[in-house]
């Protein structure tokens, strides 16, 4: 066999033995897309247009992990928008109710750490004297109501449990399509420690709320040693 077939036959046989051989696969092209717009590093709540519209919305964090006898962390406000309690007839007490504000359940949860998915987010409202919270996906699209920004793909992806990095397009980004459907990037899992991955997720997000899965890439695979703590 001439040392010209040969060639040809391996630069066929290439991209296969590669494909074989899994491992990280690179992030989707990101032509046209924008970085997530974020408050402090965290999914900023501005930018939604929300009917009837509320006097302050706030995206909180909570852990509902605890040994025993001790009581549960208070929630942790990630972002804000707009005045609290702005229009309230009663605003020591809507004050009030809006600083105790929980929930018992969240979306957008982490299972990693002690006691499993205890990790949580939630929303929180304020209209009129009504303070009110969103922790579910169902609830979450009911407030948001027809998906028409980019901020509101991104906090409804979100909900649906993707995660996002600020400031990285590989792991948090946005575009709308010509139908006024979004794609959004977005991840799952995490490189640490054998057998886990960090993948990439492109998401179609529709103007029902709808999400959409249109492609998944592996970023990055965990290493047989993880840091102590993560």
């Amino acid at each position: 066999m001439n040392i010209h077939r040969l060639r040809r036959l391996f630069s066929l046989a290439l991209p296969l033995m590669l494909a074989g051989c899994g491992g990280p696969e690179g992030s989707v092209d990101l032509t046209g897309y924008s970085e997530i717009a974020c408050t402090d590093q965290n999914i900023s709540v501005s930018g939604l247009t929300l009917t009837p519209e509320p006097d302050f919305v706030q995206l909180r964090f909570f852990d509902s992990y605890k040994e025993d006898g001790q009581a549960p962390t208070p929630p942790l406000s990630l972002s804000s928008s707009g005045q609290p309690c702005a229009t309230a007839t009663d605003v020591p007490a809507c004050t009030a109710a809006l600083e105790n504000a929980i929930a018992t359940s969240g979306f957008q949860y982490s299972c990693m750490g002690k006691g499993g998915c205890t990790k949580h987010h939630f929303l929180v409202t304020t209209r009129g004297d009504e303070v009110k919270t969103y922790s579910t996906k169902a609830e979450v699209q009911q407030l948001l109501g027809t998906v028409d920004t980019e901020q509101e793909a991104v906090l409804k992806a979100f909900a649906d449990n993707y995660s996002f990095v600020c400031g990285n397009k590989e792991q948090g980004a946005v575009k709308k399509n010509e139908d006024g459907s979004f794609n959004v990037i977005g991840t799952n899992g995490y490189a640490c420690g054998p057998g886990t991955e960090l993948t990439q997720h492109v998401l179609k997000v529709t103007a029902s709320g709808e999400v959409q899965e249109l492609e998944t890439r592996v970023l990055e695979e965990g290493t047989s040693v993880c840091p102590a703590g993560q």
